[in-house]
């Protein structure tokens, strides 16, 4: 579990370097994460996870996706049973 929180954490760090950053629908947050595309939502309107809105469109950063699912211990597991965190490991950052 160690060496999963370290390869997540260290590509936070890449990722938060990035000149282009990623975004996302909420629906493929959703997919990526493990997460209900409701819950997704609600942190939108609760103002939890950051979004931009290009052409009436909710766009999430990829990075702030990662930090909001990594705060609470239910979205840490859904994410890595569900979403990318079931690959982590497979990874080579």
């Amino acid at each position: 579990m160690k060496r999963v929180l370290a390869t997540i954490k260290h590509t936070k760090l890449i990722l938060a370097n990035m000149s282009n950053p990623i975004y996302l629908s909420p629906s493929l947050a959703s997919k990526l994460t493990g997460i209900s595309e409701r819950s997704i939502r609600r942190a939108i309107k609760k103002k939890e996870l950051p979004v931009t809105i290009k052409k009436s469109r909710y766009q999430i950063n990829f990075y702030d996706l990662l930090l909001w699912s990594d705060k609470l211990p239910n979205r840490v597991r859904k994410r890595d049973e569900l979403g990318l965190g079931q690959f982590v490991e497979k990874w080579k950052i």
